[in-house]
């Protein structure tokens, strides 16, 4: 379904018809005001651009910091592995 599309002054002209011109010039500043005030609370809770690549930034260092970590802990694990097995070795070569 097409999005019906209505300017200001058409608005008017058909509710000037209808409803007089002082009642038609206040209905559509009413239906202004509400647009705009309807654009600022929709734009207080979108992201913009910049926030996005603030964000984007903040993500990249923190998967940063957590591979450095994982590289640490399993270069931990593997040596902890590898002296377990030269301990056991030793152990049962010496037998």
């Amino acid at each position: 379904m097409a999005a019906i599309t209505i300017t200001e002054i058409q608005l008017f002209n058909v509710l000037k018809k209808k409803l007089g011109e002082q009642e038609a010039e206040q209905l559509v500043g009413f239906v202004q005001s509400e647009i705009k005030e309807e654009v600022k609370r929709k734009s207080e809770t979108l992201a913009t651009k910049e926030d996005l690549s603030e964000i984007k930034g903040s993500l990249e260092t923190k998967l940063a910091q957590m591979e450095s970590k994982l590289i640490l802990w399993a270069f931990v694990f593997w040596a902890t592995q590898l002296g377990a097995m030269f301990a056991f070795l030793k152990l049962f070569i010496a037998k």
